[in-house]
């Protein structure tokens, strides 16, 4: 399937890595951590977008929904993770990555088509399939107790969307 546009989305590539250490880390323990809550905002920042967008292009009330709730959880979970980044002194980037925007546009050329729903939800399943590995990764391997509560914090709600867009996909 090629297409992510969830916060797994941002464990393909880095666009940024993290700008500071964490106090009382070492500067490996750092980067990973740092690479997580990078990953976690990016992924965050694409969801949220496409969120927004399939609540004004999607066909179906129950996709719409799904994006409804996405946005309003991946804007809670980013504040949490800006809010540690922030004490961490790890410094995010401001926008999603540039794969996840060229999705964007080109799930945008299907608007108002049922062939947007199907590819929508293709996308966040497979996505949502990968940020719980990235997460389970964070979880077992993460360095600093609060990223990996930060980790373990999301995991469900991440789980839920995943649910949910099944849900979904059995309804088409």
């Amino acid at each position: 399937m090629g297409h992510r546009f969830t916060t797994a989305a941002a464990a393909l590539a880095l666009v940024a890595g993290p700008g500071g250490v964490a106090l009382a880390m070492t500067d490996t323990e750092a980067e990973k951590d740092g690479s997580f809550l990078t990953m976690a905002h990016q992924g965050g920042l694409g969801e949220i977008a496409m969120g927004k967008d399939v609540k004004k292009n999607a066909t179906t009330s129950c996709v719409r929904k799904t994006g409804e709730i996405l946005v309003k959880d991946h804007t809670r979970l980013d504040k949490k993770i800006t809010d540690l980044a922030k004490r961490l002194r790890v410094t995010l980037p401001d926008r999603a990555m540039d794969e996840q925007r060229k999705q964007l546009k080109d799930l945008q050329k299907k608007a108002h088509t049922r062939a947007y729903d199907r590819l929508w939800l293709q996308q966040a399943a497979a996505g949502h399939v990968q940020a719980l590995k990235m997460l389970d990764d964070e979880i077992a391997q993460g360095k600093n107790t609060d990223v990996r509560e930060a980790a373990r914090t999301a995991r469900p709600v991440v789980a839920d969307h995943l649910k949910r867009v099944q849900v979904c996909q059995k309804k088409r």
